[in-house]
């Protein structure tokens, strides 16, 4: 668990209702079938879930209904904003820098990264091809970018064009779009997106961390929604999002949804399972 010293806190968001209605379409069905009709939120609010459980189509519902958007596919019919307007909820003024940030992402960042890296490798080579080959020409875009990425190396690129010259300047390029693994790259996304005084939804954050990772993760978290105002809303399997202090889990395996602690939640006993199977090998590899 996550030790933080608990100061007096905000509840943007303090309950939400879902309709007791059943339609035989999505998503009246799965939420019906959940028995989860009031949802009172803390600090730090989990909804837990295996796949399919609708944990990431009640974190987009809720949202949705507060005003924080950022519908995933397939959350967009007419059936779905029907939804969203028979729910209420009891909250206050949601600051305007709120947000909901997805898994996808961070993924569609990573892939940027990597796309804008290669069309520079591209663009590079063209130069010193001086484009004989337009396999290696880049965009406008691209050509503007690197000149002036030269001019600010070299002054007026004036220095031969050699491959001496190529790899300093590729170099020098890269290390303004270096890339990070994809776990670094989510941590660092995080921590240049989320500020005090906000509430946010997060989406399976721990997707592509490793386990230190998750561990800072839910350390800054907790650190936001304790010391500087913030409320957090996710949906979440991992172990170090659950075992976060303080947090109100909504467990959606079980029919009707309850509130639960982490250590009763099926998936976690799969871990213990697992460690105490094994728990001998743990124990010798540490004397």
């Amino acid at each position: 668990m996550y030790l933080c010293i608990k100061f007096d806190y905000m509840i943007y968001l303090e309950s939400f209702m879902l309709p007791p209605e059943i339609r035989q379409v999505y998503p009246y069905k799965q939420m019906y079938e959940k028995g989860l009709e009031m949802i009172d939120f803390a600090p730090i609010t989990i909804f837990y879930g295996s796949n399919g459980s609708g944990k990431s189509t009640l974190l987009n519902i809720i949202a949705s209904k507060v005003g924080v958007n950022n519908k995933t596919l397939g959350n967009t019919s007419e059936y779905f904003d029907g939804f969203v307007r028979k729910c209420t909820d009891v909250s206050m003024q949601i600051p305007t820098d709120s947000m909901f940030i997805r898994s996808e992402d961070i993924m569609e960042l990573i892939a940027d990264r990597r796309k804008k890296n290669a069309s520079i490798d591209r663009t590079v080579k063209g130069w010193f091809t001086k484009g004989t080959d337009k396999s290696t020409k880049g965009t406008l875009e691209e050509e503007m970018y690197v000149q002036s990425e030269f001019e600010n190396i070299y002054e007026g690129g004036a220095a031969k064009m050699n491959d001496s010259f190529y790899n300093v300047v590729k170099g020098k390029l890269f290390e303004k779009n270096d890339e990070e693994s994809n776990g670094e790259t989510a941590i660092d996304y995080f921590k240049e997106r989320l500020f005090s005084d906000n509430l946010y939804f997060l989406d399976e954050p721990e997707n592509s961390m490793s386990p230190i990772l998750q561990q800072e993760l839910a350390g800054y978290i907790c650190l936001l929604a304790y010391r500087l105002n913030c409320q957090f809303v996710l949906a979440t399997h991992s172990p170090f999002m659950l075992s976060m202090q303080g947090a109100r889990i909504y467990d959606l395996d079980s029919h009707p949804s309850v509130v639960r602690e982490w250590w009763q939640l099926e998936n976690m006993k799969v871990y213990y399972k697992l460690f105490e199977r094994f728990s001998k090998r743990f124990n010798v590899s540490t004397r």
